[in-house]
Parts: structure tokens; C-alpha cells; sequence
């Protein structure tokens, strides 16, 4: 016998790998309104289905439009923190493929170009590192180092406290969380903005460099 237990929840945030936080947990998806859903079981080639409902907590007094609304802000939270770590997973491709490139490249820098081309890499090592500090606290330690940096917390660890507020509130987000909210996806297009002018500019430049001395670069991905 096997048994699966569902919390009521939807799938959480994507976390950036080894990033610190000192409140909330991304992972831990916001909770479902309450309404008719379908449960799914696959197993030996066949899929199950099997319709339920859930209902309201008989001890709260929200409309259900009340319920929709935290809800769909606490996903519009979630998918904020997933999109911050996709960019970070994607700076941090191109700062590893750099690296291995500058390092694969280090008994050739006396071939034309070659020099240059390592100068431009470290370049662009040192800006993939400033951009990545803009999303999240990279060098921070233990939890206390985000708050006690210069700068204090980027916006990775400031949407992951606003998730979890507008998943455990009893009652719809309130003003200031709808605008502090604004606030974060206006920094977090404007990063996204950044990140794309990095790739389009300064790492497709040194492709180009690269493929004009036929060596291999980077890869970039798509996102």
C-alpha cells in the first residue's frame, strides 16, 4: 500500500541554489482557494482521476473572492522569485563557461587574439559577478552576513517574506503589499533588462571574438 498526501498547496518557488535567506521559504508554494479541483494518479501505463472539492475553513469568515485574490498574489509572488532565480541560474552558465574557457585558454595567450580575448572574458567575469550581487546576497555566508551588507538584502530575499506573508495572511494583500510588490517587479524588470544587455552585448562580442579565432565559447540559453 502507498499512500500520497496533498497540503493543500501549490508547487513553490525555484530557489536559488545555495542563496541565503533570513525569511520565508520559497519552496513552500502558496495554498490552493478553495474550489472543485482533479487528482491525477499514474502508475502501470493507466491514469486515474478522481474529482474533489475544497472547502472553506469553517472557522475563517473570507469571501471566496477574498480567498482568490490572496491566492493569485501569492502566485504572482512565487513566479517573481522563479523568474529571479532563472536569471541567476543563467548568469551564473555563462560565469562558469567563461571560466573554463579562460582557464582551457591559459597556454595560448601568446597566439594573436588570444590575449585579448582572456582580457575581455574577465571582463565580463567581473560584470556576471556584479550582476548576480543586484538579485541576491552571493558572498553571504550565514543568514545575519545579508542583513549586515552593504546595501542590505537584494530582492530575491525581500519577494521570499512577501511570498510567505500573502500565503499565511488571513485576509487579501493590503495596499502596501500590492505596492511594495510593484516596487520589487519594477527592480526585477529592469535587472531582467540588464541581464539580457549583458548577454546581447557584452557575451555575444566575445563570440564573435572567439569564433573569429575558431575557438569555442559560450553557450547561451534562452529564457
Amino acid at each position: 500500500m502507498q499512500r500520497a498526501v496533498w497540503d493543500l498547496r501549490y508547487e513553490g518557488a525555484k530557489k536559488i541554489k545555495g542563496a541565503k535567506i533570513d525569511t520565508g521559504d520559497p519552496a513552500q508554494g502558496p495554498r490552493v482557494a478553495p474550489g472543485a479541483f482533479t487528482v491525477r494518479l499514474v502508475a502501470g501505463g493507466k491514469t486515474l482521476t478522481s474529482p474533489i472539492r475544497i472547502v472553506p475553513d469553517p472557522r475563517g469568515d473570507l469571501s471566496q473572492a477574498d480567498l482568490e485574490a490572496q491566492t493569485t498574489f501569492a502566485l504572482r509572488v512565487r513566479d517573481d522569485i522563479s523568474k529571479v532565480t532563472g536569471l541567476v541560474d543563467d548568469i551564473r552558465s555563462v560565469r562558469d563557461q567563461l571560466k573554463a574557457r579562460v582557464t582551457a585558454l591559459d597556454a595560448r595567450k601568446s597566439e594573436t587574439g588570444v590575449a585579448d580575448l582572456v582580457k575581455s572574458a574577465d571582463a565580463a567575469l567581473a560584470r556576471a559577478q556584479t550582476l548576480e550581487d543586484k538579485f541576491h546576497n552571493p558572498t553571504a555566508e550565514v543568514v545575519y552576513d545579508i542583513l549586515a551588507m552593504r546595501g542590505g538584502t537584494r530582492l530575491y530575499s525581500r519577494l521570499a517574506p512577501l511570498q510567505m506573508w500573502a500565503s499565511e495572511a488571513e485576509g487579501v494583500p493590503t495596499a502596501g503589499m500590492q505596492q511594495v510588490l510593484q516596487e520589487q517587479e519594477r527592480e526585477l524588470s529592469a535587472l531582467a533588462g540588464e541581464t539580457q544587455a549583458f548577454v546581447s552585448t557584452d557575451v555575444a562580442a566575445i563570440n564573435q571574438r572567439a569564433a573569429q579565432l575558431g575557438v569555442p565559447f559560450v553557450v547561451v540559453g534562452t529564457r
